[in-house]
C-alpha cells in the first residue's frame, strides 16, 4: 500500500480527536500546553471517541481499503463510512462541550479536592479561578497612585499578565469616600492601569459609599 495513502488513513482516522481538541481549546482558559501535550490530548479524545462509537459499528474503521489487481497492476481503493464519519463529528463536538464545560467549572477537580486527592483546580491561573467561582459583582479595583474604582465587572482578560477589566456602572472613589461617576457604558483598565488589588463586594457594600474601607496614611 502507498505510504501516502496509509498516512491519508491515519490521519483521518484520527481526525475526531483533533478536531475535539481544538473545540477545547476554543471554549477554555487553561493551562499552556506544549505541542507534545496536545498530541498526546487528541490521541486520547480519538481513544475515547471510537471506545463509544466503534460498538455500534461492529468495532471496525470508519474507512475500508481494498485491494484491487487490474491487468497486473495492484491498485488500493479507499472507501469511507459516511454515517460513521458523521457519528464519529457529532460525538466530538458533544464531548468537546462537556469537556470544556468540565474544565470552565472545575467539576471534577473539584470532587477531587473534597476528597483530600489535590488542591489543584482546572484553570489556568488563581486569576481565572476568581473570576469564574465568584458570581459577577461590583469590585473595589486598587490602582497605582491610591487611585481606587468602582463598578461591576462585565469582562475580564484570561491572561492575568494582561490583568485587563471592563467595569460598567463605574465610578471613581475620592479620598473622602465619594462616588463620582463615570459617563457612558463603562471604562476599560488595562495592564497599563497597574491594577494593585481587586476587592469583590457585596450588594450592600457596592451601594453604600461609607463602608468603602479608607485609604490608611503611611505611619
Amino acid at each position: 500500500m502507498p505510504a501516502t495513502t496509509q498516512a491519508f488513513g491515519i490521519l483521518l482516522l484520527l481526525m475526531p480527536g483533533f478536531a475535539c481538541a481544538y473545540i477545547v481549546d476554543k471554549l477554555t482558559i487553561r493551562r499552556k500546553q506544549s505541542d507534545f501535550d496536545k498530541v498526546i490530548e487528541a490521541f486520547l479524545f480519538s481513544l475515547i471517541l471510537y471506545l463509544v462509537v466503534a460498538p455500534s459499528f461492529g468495532y471496525t474503521l470508519p474507512l475500508v481499503w481494498n485491494h484491487v489487481a487490474t491487468n497486473g497492476f495492484e491498485q488500493y481503493v479507499l472507501h469511507l463510512r459516511w454515517l460513521y464519519l458523521a457519528v464519529l463529528a457529532a460525538s466530538a463536538a458533544v464531548l468537546a462541550v462537556l469537556y470544556s464545560a468540565n474544565i470552565n467549572h472545575d467539576w471534577l477537580l473539584k470532587l477531587l479536592r473534597k476528597s483530600g486527592i489535590t488542591q489543584r483546580t482546572a484553570r489556568s491561573t488563581i486569576w481565572n479561578d476568581a473570576f469564574q467561582d465568584i458570581t459577577a459583582s461590583y469590585v473595589l479595583v486598587q490602582l497605582e497612585g491610591s487611585r481606587r474604582i468602582i463598578g461591576y465587572v462585565r469582562y475580564y482578560s484570561d491572561d492575568p499578565e494582561e490583568s485587563s477589566l471592563f467595569l460598567e456602572d463605574a465610578a471613581w472613589v475620592m479620598d473622602d469616600g465619594e462616588q463620582q461617576p463615570i459617563p457612558g457604558p463603562g471604562i476599560l483598565l488595562t495592564r497599563l492601569s497597574h491594577i494593585e488589588s481587586i476587592s469583590f463586594l457585596n450588594a450592600l457594600q457596592s451601594e453604600s459609599t461609607s463602608s468603602i474601607p479608607q485609604p490608611q496614611s503611611p505611619s
